[in-house]
């Protein structure tokens, strides 16, 4: 996952943290959702620097959204231990706008990664454009990765083995007016069987996003156990008015 290369003149954002007691989980490690809100602010902030922020493609009627991400944990942070979150945009494929990561300690050691495939929308028809117009600010270093891995379109799970209900409630919701994608995270987190259970910490976890959820809407996120020994698990995400699936994930864990 270390990218050994000389950055002084690459598009990357390099941020500092320190981690904050609300940030830990019950295992006095970083959690899982507060490492993506990390990584979601180093994002925001560099697409502010290229001018191409929400905000600022809001002013023209597009927005970002996010559709798949895959991320890779190799040691956890704990309360105010330094990290540094690296970022950049790595390419444009189709209708996608590609952003990695590393999460760096206070040594300045990589422990962990991540890969992202962005679009462009349409605020008003939340229909995709494509990012090529966008290319020349977005400015990609597209022959630096944190890691290789596909970003592919996860398979639908059957016969889960747990289901969840939510209900989606305002504080849920973020500037595009839909959940925020770090919730989502929260009720699959939430829907695994024994999930926080000492001795185990993620080790990956890949997410697609396929559609939005609105303030008022109710949630089943559902688990599937897909090995013996529990370390494996596919995720569906759905509502429940309709049944529109709007996240299927698989997360990977580890004996610590």
């Amino acid at each position: 996952m270390n990218v050994e290369q000389n950055i002084s003149e690459l598009n990357v954002l390099e941020q500092d943290y320190g981690i904050r007691s609300y940030e830990i989980d019950a295992g006095g490690r970083l959690s899982i959702p507060s490492i993506f809100n990390l990584l979601q602010d180093a994002a925001s902030n560099h697409a502010l620097r290229l001018g191409v922020s929400v905000h600022q493609l809001l002013e023209q009627n597009y927005t970002w959204v996010l559709s798949r991400m895959m991320l890779k944990m190799d040691a956890f942070p704990t309360w105010r231990d330094p990290v540094r979150i690296r970022t950049w945009p790595s390419g444009i494929q189709t209708v996608f706008a590609l952003r990695d990561f590393e999460i760096r300690n206070g040594s300045n050691t990589v422990i962990g990664g991540a890969v992202s495939a962005w679009i462009v929308i349409d605020a008003d028809k939340r229909r995709p454009i494509r990012p090529t117009s966008f290319a020349e600010q977005i400015n990609s270093v597209e022959d630096m990765r944190a890691f290789d891995h596909p970003l592919n379109k996860l398979p639908k799970i059957d016969a889960p083995d747990v289901e969840n209900r939510f209900f989606v409630r305002y504080h849920d919701l973020d500037i595009n007016q839909h959940v925020n994608n770090v919730k989502y995270i929260e009720w699959l987190l939430e829907s695994i069987p024994g999930f926080g259970r000492k001795g185990f910490a993620l080790k990956e976890l890949e997410l697609n996003y396929l559609g939005e959820a609105f303030k008022g809407d109710r949630i089943i996120s559902m688990c599937r156990k897909d090995n013996p020994s529990g370390t494996r698990f596919s995720h569906s995400i759905v509502r429940e008015e309709d049944r529109v699936e709007l996240v299927r994930a698989k997360t990977c864990w580890e004996q610590t």
